[in-house]
């Protein structure tokens, strides 16, 4: 799609840095993972990746959860929420390293693309949802006895099928996958 290149360095892409999307987009609070814990993965990925932006896209519903991580990330993190067409973020997605997602149509985006994705399952029921291939990994609440719920709102008032998932852990788990991609060298 022409302009893709265009529109991030406008909003602050330094084309030598390599893009991580960063989606916090879960529709419910039982799939919403902390936002300190984004900036707590963001900050562990600099350490490891320093030549990386973030950016985040999508709709409206999210520009209250981009606006503060912006605030926090200054120039690190590139927000495009309601800045994009559907066939513009489809081109992106295509382009970045890898995906960070809640459940959310983005997320079901990358793993089609063949993007790298980690997604973070709370009350969702993964086995409906999840991203297949080698490409993807994802964390859920099946091993809990109220786990795949599909409740709006955690019945025991904490949503702790998500904040039980340490930005550490999210960390590790994402460098094993973009680590398992790598090609073997040849002898």
């Amino acid at each position: 799609i022409p302009g893709i290149k265009e529109l991030l360095k406008d909003n602050g892409w330094d084309e030598r840095n390599d893009l991580v999307i960063i989606n916090p987009a879960g529709a419910f609070a039982t799939r919403n993972w902390p936002l300190d814990n984004y900036v707590e993965f963001m900050k562990l990925w600099l350490q490891q990746y320093p030549q990386t932006q973030f950016l985040m896209m999508g709709v409206g519903s999210i520009a209250e959860k981009a606006s503060y991580l912006k605030g926090l990330m200054a120039d690190q993190l590139i927000n495009l929420v309601n800045k994009t067409s559907l066939e513009q973020s489809f081109a992106i997605i295509k382009k970045v390293k890898f995906v960070l997602s809640e459940d959310s149509g983005m997320m079901h985006m990358a793993w089609t693309l063949g993007t790298p994705t980690m997604a973070l399952f709370g009350g969702t029921r993964s086995d409906w949802a999840r991203p297949l291939g080698k490409h993807t990994d994802f964390v859920d609440s099946s091993d809990l006895s109220c786990g795949n719920c599909m409740l709006k709102i955690c019945k025991y008032g904490d949503n702790h099928c998500m904040t039980r998932y340490a930005p550490e852990f999210i960390f590790e788990r994402a460098n094993e996958l973009l680590n398992s991609l790598v090609p073997d060298e040849v002898a």
